[in-house]
């Protein structure tokens, strides 16, 4: 569980957090029809060792890559290499962390590109919304329940599948710590949060029914994809618990982003 232990380990997460979501920038500009992923990978490698930090996914239980890039119905874990080009008119989600002096930041986003339906709009938006819903339910003495049945109920009322089988977690310390954090739940049941605790909540909508097909990964090794080939989007930031409610490390306004 990533307990922060003082000030200066807050200091440096919030500055993992900047070059982070400063890349995310960089990258979304970036995401175009024919642009390969691999490219995206590299340009995330150079941007946060420019910045003095290290991608905290290359080299994880052997990930060969910074960045996971997931196309449509590619749900999380979606590799970053010269193959996979980007097409027109899809949704991709891209998922990245950062190392800066030992402290881990984790966050992803899905960008559309190109033209697609109202209907996978309303996906990329609702799966975003309930992250926040998630975050409003977040303080400490809360407990993962209240954030999950919050994220779990926007998903519901909008009529879209929750992937369960993946969930949130600790981070600050390391790329994954206690506790699993699951995007449903009973308000009042759960893990307990404390305060200066790090997490990492990232709710994964789908257009289907929700599950999600470990068996197709042996291709690959790695990609997650939704088991009726239904499009998913994916929406992650890292959280700072406080006493009152919390502090979104990875929501930083443009102005302050690191332009290059």
């Amino acid at each position: 569980m990533a307990i922060l232990k003082n000030q200066e380990d807050l200091q440096n997460l919030r500055h993992s957090c900047l070059i982070l979501m400063s890349c995310f920038y960089h990258l979304g500009n970036m995401l175009k029809p024919g642009i390969s992923a691999g490219e995206l990978d590299r340009f995330a490698i150079d941007f946060i060792r420019k910045h003095d930090a290290e991608p905290s996914f290359l080299g994880y239980n052997g990930f060969k890559y910074a960045l996971c890039t997931s196309i449509n119905s590619e749900v999380v874990h979606g590799l970053s290499n010269d193959e996979k080009i980007i097409p027109d008119n899809c949704i991709v989600s891209l998922d990245l962390g950062a190392i800066y002096k030992n402290m881990y930041s984790d966050s992803a986003k899905t960008y559309i590109v190109g033209t697609v339906s109202e209907k996978t709009k309303q996906l990329v938006e609702t799966t975003e919304k309930a992250l926040f819903e998630g975050i409003k339910k977040i303080k400490a003495g809360n407990r993962t329940g209240d954030l999950g049945y919050a994220i779990n109920n926007v998903a519901k009322k909008a009529g879209f599948g929750n992937v369960l089988e993946l969930g949130g977690h600790g981070v600050g310390y390391a790329v994954h710590e206690e506790p699993f954090i699951q995007h449903s739940g009973l308000p009042g049941k759960g893990v307990r949060l404390f305060e200066n605790q790090v997490i990492a909540v990232e709710p994964m909508f789908t257009m289907g029914s929700g599950k999600v097909d470990f068996d197709d990964t042996a291709s690959d090794g790695w990609t997650v994809r939704t088991e009726d080939n239904s499009l998913s989007a994916h929406s992650e930031h890292t959280i700072l618990v406080t006493k009152k409610g919390c502090e979104v490390l990875t929501d930083i306004p443009l102005e302050k982003l690191l332009i290059l």
